[in-house]
C-alpha cells in the first residue's frame, strides 16, 4: 500500500494511497476530533478496501487535526471546504471517475465542496453527516463575533461521550486512549463556520444533481438522522438513496453493522462510471 503525505498551500496535510490498477478516485473526509489515517486500520479498513477495489484514495487532515498544524480541534469549516476543493484538484485523474466520501463533520465539508462544483463528480457518499438545519441569524452572528476574538473557546454544550461512538465498547476505549484524537468540546470557530456553511448548503439543495448515498444510524447521538432524511428529500438529484441503520450509533463502520455498511458503500461506489 503506497502512502504519500504532502502539504497544501494552506498548510493542511493531505494523504494519498495509490491502487495497483486504479479505476476511480475517492476523496475521503474524516470528522471532528479524528484524522485520516484512522480509516486505514479502523472503520472496517475502509482505505485498504477501497484500494483493493481499484480506488485511489486521497484524504485531508483538517486544520488542527491529525498531522495538520494548528491548535487541536480548532478549524474553520470555510477553510476546510477550500482545502477539500484543492484536494479534489490534486486527486483528479483524466478518465477516472471521482467520488467524495465524508463522515460526520466531514460529511458537511464534503457536501459543501460538492455543492461548489459537481462537474467532475461521479458520486457522493455521506456517513452520519452533520447536516443539522441552520440556526437563526442572530445565533450565527453572535457565534461569529465570539469566534473572531477567541476562536478556541468551546461552545457551551457538553460533547457526547466516546462510548456513544459505537455499540462496541472497544471503539470508545480505543478513541479515548488515542493521542491523535481530540476529546474536547467543539470550539466556537468550528461551530460558527459550520453553521455558516450549512446555511449555504441548505439554500443550494435545488442545485444538487450528483448521485448520492447517505447512511445514518437511528441511535446516533452525535449527529441527527433527521438532518440526513431532510437532506435527501431536499436535493434535486434523481439518483439518491437514504439508508437508515436501525439502532446503529455514530461510527457506522466501527459499529456492529460495519460489514453491512461497508458492503453497501463498496457496492454503491462500484457502479460508478466515468460518464456519470
Amino acid at each position: 500500500m503506497t502512502h504519500a503525505v504532502r502539504s497544501l498551500p494552506s498548510g493542511a496535510v493531505v494523504h494519498s494511497w495509490t491502487a495497483a490498477s486504479p479505476r476511480a478516485v475517492v476523496v475521503l473526509q474524516h470528522g471532528f476530533g479524528e484524522y485520516a489515517e484512522r480509516y486505514v486500520d479502523q472503520f472496517d479498513g475502509l482505505v485498504p478496501r477501497l484500494l483493493a477495489a481499484g480506488f485511489d484514495v486521497w484524504a485531508l487532515d483538517l486544520w488542527g487535526h491529525g498531522r495538520s498544524p494548528g491548535r487541536r480541534g480548532v478549524t474553520s469549516i470555510e477553510r476546510a471546504v477550500r482545502d477539500h476543493i484543492e484536494v479534489r484538484r490534486l486527486a483528479a485523474r483524466p478518465q477516472l471517475p471521482m467520488a467524495l466520501v465524508g463522515h460526520s463533520l466531514g460529511g458537511l465539508v464534503a457536501a459543501c465542496s460538492a455543492l461548489s462544483s459537481t462537474a467532475d463528480l461521479a458520486g457522493v457518499v455521506l456517513m452520519s453527516p452533520a447536516l443539522s438545519r441552520p440556526e437563526p441569524d442572530p445565533v450565527r452572528r453572535i457565534l461569529g463575533a465570539v469566534a473572531a476574538v477567541v476562536p478556541w473557546v468551546p461552545i457551551p454544550r457538553r460533547r457526547r461521550p466516546v462510548g456513544e461512538l459505537s455499540r462496541l465498547p472497544v471503539v470508545g476505549e480505543r478513541a479515548a486512549s488515542d493521542p491523535l484524537m481530540f476529546g474536547g468540546q467543539v470550539p466556537v470557530l468550528t461551530a460558527a463556520t459550520a453553521l455558516d456553511q450549512a446555511e449555504l448548503l441548505w439554500a443550494g439543495l435545488g442545485e444538487w444533481h450528483v448521485p448520492t448515498l447517505v447512511l445514518h444510524g437511528t441511535a446516533d447521538t452525535y449527529t441527527d438522522p433527521a438532518g440526513s432524511t431532510d437532506f435527501v428529500a431536499g436535493i434535486a438529484s434523481e439518483d439518491k438513496t437514504l439508508h437508515l441503520v436501525d439502532g446503529a450509533f455514530h461510527e457506522l463502520l466501527n459499529d456492529a453493522c460495519a460489514a453491512e455498511v461497508a458492503g453497501l458503500v463498496m457496492s454503491w461506489l462500484g457502479r460508478l462510471r466515468p460518464d456519470r
